[in-house]
């Protein structure tokens, strides 16, 4: 096998450990390797091209895209992502329908629906009927705070 044959199959694999890596998180880095890839793949089929342009062609674009592509790719593929429905209850009201406890969750009705609660780290424990604010989403608990008129 010559030296091209051998950069080929290197370049593709490098393509295809980021295509891979990239489908695995959805964090936006390996893309940017995919396409580096890519392009010192295609100076690669330049004849006489040394080893050094190929690895410096594949970081510099690499790296180009990263800066200048990440943050619109970012926007337009995440922008729908950042607020969900679950957002929407904060800052409701709702009413305690199983007592808050200091070491024990709590349960809240809000809109009809009842919701497992846990109260505010320093807040003291919550009784059954007492009007409750969402203050914030804790994986699937809410965490309230006591509503004071």
């Amino acid at each position: 096998m010559d030296q091209n044959t051998i950069m080929l199959i290197i370049w593709l694999s490098v393509f295809v450990l980021a295509l891979i890596a990239e489908f695995a998180t959805d964090a936006l880095v390996s893309v940017w390797f995919c396409i580096g890839a890519l392009a010192a793949l295609g100076v690669t089929y330049i004849p006489g091209t040394p080893l050094w342009v190929e690895i410096t062609v594949f970081f510099a674009i690499s790296t180009i895209c990263f800066i200048a592509l990440r943050p619109l790719a970012k926007k337009l593929l995440f922008r729908n992502m950042s607020h969900t429905n679950i957002d929407e209850i904060i800052g409701k009201k709702g009413k305690v329908t199983k007592l808050i406890g200091e070491l024990e969750n709590g349960e809240v009705k809000i809109n009809g629906v009842i919701w497992t609660a846990m109260k505010m780290e320093d807040a003291t424990e919550i009784q059954k009927d007492a009007v409750v604010e969402v203050v914030a989403v804790n994986g699937n608990k809410l965490v309230v705070k006591e509503y004071i008129h």
